[in-house]
């Protein structure tokens, strides 16, 4: 059973995760790219304990993952396991690769329209220097935290970890993490791979760091396309077929933003009512209660393997002549499997 769900998946994910590796690299890289005064001094630095002074709640959210287990990370971002009788699911925000000053601020003004909190996973590199492009993305960085969104670490340059070194692989988590250091006064907390991609020794380094890895259920591919239209409906398909999750978006794409926008009012229009405790309906929360409500209530699953499986079959039940939604799997699925 398992070894033909892993070839479904694959074949899915075969036409929509090349550009994405494309941008990665291909090869593992010299260990000299990681010789640099500045790599060795974030290669240096030690595991870091818990530092959670720049974040909204002081006790974020339970650590249901301390192991950095990719697998149970992708699982972990289904959410809280919900039956038929509670028609609650719950929604959350997260955006990569940013900040970037032309586009950020107008993702921070439409959340604050919609008073919602989101998860920014930032690239270091735009944090460093003293050019007026990083103090300006600086800024972006301190306005998001002043906000009440979280930041977590996104690496420092973007790149492939599992295609990479294992000095290059630790210089990027680290230096990554130390730009946001000098940038807020504090290490972060969460970490995202780049493509949501990791191997044993990468998940290692941030088990040893004691970081929250944070993956994603739901996302738009707007790093692939510039189709308004055809993300926004991807994704509220992606939402009644999942039932929720945590939406990963583009801050750095002038695209994503009348698709962000299209999505709340969606969101709001269909807003769950608890007077109406069994008609379902979506609550956009932050990555906290997120966690806190999928510790309460955790699926029943031992993967997201399994979690698929039983929602094809529900699916096919409930509508039984209609085409399931098209899943296609990150390139990180496909390598915990």
């Amino acid at each position: 059973m398992r070894v033909s769900i892993r070839n479904l998946i694959i074949a899915l994910a075969s036409f929509g995760v090349g550009s994405w590796i494309g941008m990665g690299g291909t090869g593992a890289h010299d260990a000299e790219a990681a010789r640099t005064t500045e790599s060795r001094m974030a290669m240096d630095l030690p595991p870091q304990s818990l530092d959670l002074s720049h974040v909204p709640d002081k006790v974020p959210w339970p650590r249901l993952n301390p192991e950095a287990s990719a697998r149970r990370a992708w699982l972990l971002a289904e959410g809280p396991y919900r039956d038929q009788r509670d028609g609650k699911r719950l929604i959350t925000f997260t955006f990569d690769d940013g900040p970037f000053p032309e586009t950020t601020p107008t993702v921070l003004r439409l959340l604050a329209n919609y008073n919602v909190k989101a998860t920014f996973f930032v690239i270091g590199q735009y944090l460093d220097g003293e050019s007026g492009r990083a103090v300006a993305t600086r800024e972006v960085l301190r306005d998001i935290v002043k906000q009440g969104h979280l930041v977590g670490n996104h690496t420092h340059d973007h790149q492939l970890l599992t295609a990479h070194s294992h000095a290059e692989a630790q210089a990027q988590i680290d230096r990554g993490a130390l730009s946001i250091e000098r940038a807020l006064g504090t290490r972060p907390v969460l970490f995202r791979p780049p493509y949501g991609a990791l191997d044993d020794w990468s998940m290692q380094l941030i088990r040893e760091r004691k970081q929250d890895l944070v993956l994603w259920s739901l996302e738009a591919q707007d790093m692939q396309t510039n189709d308004v239209f055809r993300m926004t409906e991807s994704l509220k398909a992606q939402i009644e077929y999942r039932g929720g999750g945590v939406i990963l978006l583009h801050d750095v794409r002038p695209s994503t933003i009348p698709v962000l926008k299209e999505l709340l009012v969606w969101l709001r229009e269909h807003k769950f009512d608890p007077r109406r405790p069994k008609q379902l309906g979506y609550e956009i929360v932050d990555m906290p209660t997120y966690m806190k409500e999928t510790e309460k209530s955790p699926q029943p699953f031992a993967d997201r393997q399994e979690l698929e499986v039983s929602r094809a079959l529900t699916w096919r039940r409930k509508h039984p002549h209609r085409a399931m939604p098209t899943i296609t799997p990150s390139e990180g699925e496909i390598l915990a499997l």
